[in-house]
């Protein structure tokens, strides 16, 4: 069974300001989350549970609900500094 995808809205507005080049890399990317949710790497330390998924410089930061079948897209980012910028995200929250 095909998990469902959703985005919170930070992610949709960082999908929306992508270059016009990346925007269907990553979209791609992402589409391949819901036959192999699990292509990503597991995150660790104080972002277990989350997953990682590298498209070109850029990474999706996603967790997966398997009961549902939800694959939840949190971030997007370049690589040089995703990481910390979803820690100072997940801060605020």
């Amino acid at each position: 069974m095909p998990y469902r995808l959703m985005y919170s809205q930070t992610s949709r507005d960082q999908i929306r300001s992508l270059h016009p080049h990346i925007k269907p890399i990553v979209k791609a990317g992402i589409q391949k989350l819901k036959e192999n949710p699990l292509q990503g790497k597991a995150l660790e330390k104080e972002l277990s549970g989350y997953y990682s998924l590298g498209t070109k410089r850029f990474r999706v930061i996603y967790n997966i609900d398997h009961q549902s079948h939800i694959v939840q897209i949190h971030y997007v980012g370049h690589r040089k500094d995703i990481y910390k910028l979803f820690k100072e995200f997940l801060a605020k929250l």
